[in-house]
């Protein structure tokens, strides 16, 4: 069963750029992780939220897949740079 993770940030204004840059980090260390089918960054800029979302084939795949991924941005400060703790969930797929 397919699984969308999401984490919504949100960016201090001033580290807005930083956050897209760490999630630049992220995609480019995704290459070849074994079963994450999709991921990106998307923008909500009248919320001042970035959402960042990933599809895996499984959840087995995401929990395996989340440490490679967490590495490439383990010396980011988001404490420092958002305004509050991001939010992040996992959804199964239903249809």
């Amino acid at each position: 069963m397919r699984v969308l993770a999401q984490a919504v940030h949100y960016p201090k204004p001033e580290h807005r750029d930083d956050i897209i840059a760490a999630m630049g980090r992220l995609r480019a260390a995704s290459s070849g992780v074994a079963g994450l089918e999709e991921i990106g960054g998307f923008e909500d800029p009248e919320g001042g939220r970035i959402i960042a979302i990933s599809v895996w084939s499984s959840m087995e795949a995401m929990q395996a897949g989340m440490a490679t991924l967490g590495a490439a941005i383990a010396d980011v400060p988001f404490a420092e740079w958002e305004r509050q703790a991001p939010s992040l969930a996992a959804f199964p797929q239903v249809a």
